[in-house]
């Protein structure tokens, strides 16, 4: 009995330290396998952080914004490799414009822009965040965005819910590997 209660108590004592250490998610998934930019991310906010809203005048990349004309895209970034137009289909109907350029794609539905991505270091969005930053930056610049994990990548989403629209920044490890700005067809 004596035994019993001792594991216990050490047991309790190992999960107490474990929480206050790495947070809830040491419960949920082993440490030795958990996503490096969570655990990064789980030490620099804390789970208690609330996900911070972005401004819709914030949402761009490379002097692109979303609702800007299709036209006015194409004047900034110059002559796309492929233009192609198709039907939006029965959902939402109208057209969909779409311009590719090296690791980056623009969308337009009815000539407005509602989708820029990008994987072009070069390119910043409009608070100067591109391609190979670090999450601190990231975190930095936009605050503390809801976060998702898949397949290694961890996506920080930053949401304007008055329009609809989101940024998403793709990490791999500490790094943004893909910036996505985007906002809902009606």
């Amino acid at each position: 009995m004596v035994k019993r209660f001792v594991a216990t108590a050490v047991a309790g004592i190992m999960i107490n330290l474990a929480i206050s250490s790495f947070g809830f998610a040491a419960l949920v998934r082993p440490i030795p396998a958990m996503n490096q930019t969570v655990a990064v991310l789980e030490r620099m906010l804390g789970a208690t952080q609330t996900p911070a809203a972005i401004d819709y005048s914030r949402l761009g990349i490379g002097g692109v914004r979303l609702g800007m004309s299709i036209e006015e895209a194409k004047r900034k970034l110059g002559k796309p490799q492929r233009d192609e137009t198709k039907p939006g289909g029965k959902a939402i109907g109208g057209k969909i414009r779409t311009l590719t350029y090296s690791k980056l794609t623009v969308a337009a539905w009815d000539g407005k822009v509602y989708l820029i991505s990008t994987t072009k270091p070069k390119l910043l969005t409009i608070d100067g965040v591109k391609v190979g930053d670090s999450t601190q930056k990231v975190v930095k610049t936009y605050g503390y965005g809801s976060q998702s994990v898949q397949g290694g990548v961890t996506r920080l989403i930053y949401s304007n819910d008055q329009k609809a629209s989101n940024l998403v920044l793709e990490l791999k490890g500490d790094r943004v590997q893909k910036i996505i700005v985007g906002t809902q067809l009606n």
